[in-house]
């Protein structure tokens, strides 16, 4: 493809990036609730648009009608066992649209050819379903297609690994190391069948004990409250996030700022504190909150009547952060009135917002 033509491109991707960025945030929240309302046990749920300087290196090496196969969005779950691949399969094929020509079910006849290379993931090319694309709050994505990647953990390993080792393989020793890789994908896929094969067996095997007359009713464990390091985790995942809000907060109409490295952690801080003392206190409970606040643009109409409320304030200090933090004092304020918000930080840390301390 010609440099003018992936210029083109690539500036209308830009253009586009926030769209591309929410929309993989707001998928990848959805399957996240759609498997867990399933009952499948994930070890991650990952998802991102595709950066434009990855978008243009492949580009590069692209003809013009291989453009349709270019994918702009992401999601991959990571799973313990092969069976819940299938599980969550029987699962997106009911809630998406499924692109057939482009996608990689279990079934394939790629995946069950014998003498295939390596040990490849279910992959699929979906889109939103009629009914949900007709939602207000989804109408804007419509026309915008995503990949589902779904892996076993050693799937992971296997597409983690093999490139970097790759790279170090001679031309002399490329035949031997083809070999190699063969027996290596074929035991990776034995061993996820083991463990597999393994749990069952412990599940058929296992003995019911009936329970004592004395013996304490079970406890249900419920979610326990986040700590600092596990919700700064959830934005270190989704860096998506803090791009959004930021973005959020200029397009309500406060004054562009750059915070340094100190004011970016006390504005984390600060919205630590708020989250617990109005009761947003787990994981959970706070994507919850960001996807009623993405829900009909309710946190960006907030932050634009907010901004018009205080037009004359002049030292508004709004980070990614901050923006959350007055969303949550507005959206919590019934929580939050009768309690101590001196002691407990939040007007210092409205005071530091808008400019006063």
């Amino acid at each position: 493809m010609n440099k003018r033509r992936i210029d083109e491109i690539g500036i209308r991707y830009v253009e586009s990036l926030k769209l591309y960025e929410e929309y993989a945030a707001r998928i990848r929240n959805l399957i996240q609730d759609l498997v867990e309302v399933e009952g499948v046990e994930f070890y991650a749920i990952e998802g991102w648009a595709e950066p434009p300087a990855e978008l243009l290196r492949m580009l590069t090496t692209l003809e013009e009608k291989d453009l349709a196969g270019v994918d702009l969005v992401t999601i991959r779950v990571l799973l313990r066992f092969p069976a819940d691949v299938l599980r969550i399969e029987s699962l997106i094929k009911s809630e998406f649209d499924v692109d057939p020509s482009r996608s990689l079910p279990s079934n394939s006849r790629v995946l069950k050819d014998p003498g295939r290379f390596g040990y490849p993931a279910v992959v699929y090319i979906l889109s939103l379903s009629q009914s949900r694309s007709t939602l207000k709050e989804w109408e804007k994505y419509k026309d915008l297609n995503f990949r589902l990647e779904l892996r076993t953990l050693l799937q992971e390993a296997w597409a983690t690994i093999l490139p970097k080792v790759s790279q170090t393989v001679g031309r002399e020793s490329e035949d031997e190391f083809t070999r190699e890789l063969f027996l290596l994908g074929a035991m990776l896929e034995k061993a996820d069948k083991g463990f597999l094969t393994l749990r069952d067996e412990i599940k058929n095997d296992a003995v019911l004990v009936s329970p004592s007359a004395n013996k304490a009713p079970e406890q249900v464990t419920a979610e326990t409250v986040f700590t600092d390091e596990e919700l700064y985790q959830l934005f270190r995942d989704d860096p998506s996030l803090l791009a959004k809000w930021n973005a959020r907060a200029i397009e309500a109409g406060f004054p562009e700022f750059t915070p340094d490295a100190q004011y970016l952690r006390e504005s984390f801080s600060c919205l630590c504190k708020i989250l617990r003392a109005s009761g947003i206190d787990t994981l959970s409970e706070f994507r919850k909150f960001l996807d009623d606040m993405e829900s009909e643009d309710k946190g960006l109409r907030q932050l634009k009547t907010l901004n018009d409320s205080f037009r004359d304030n002049k030292g508004w200090r709004v980070d990614p952060f901050s923006a959350l933090f007055l969303l949550v004092l507005n959206f919590r304020w019934d929580v939050l009135k009768d309690k101590d918000l001196q002691g407990l930080g939040i007007k210092e840390g409205s005071d530091r917002i808008s400019g006063k301390d």
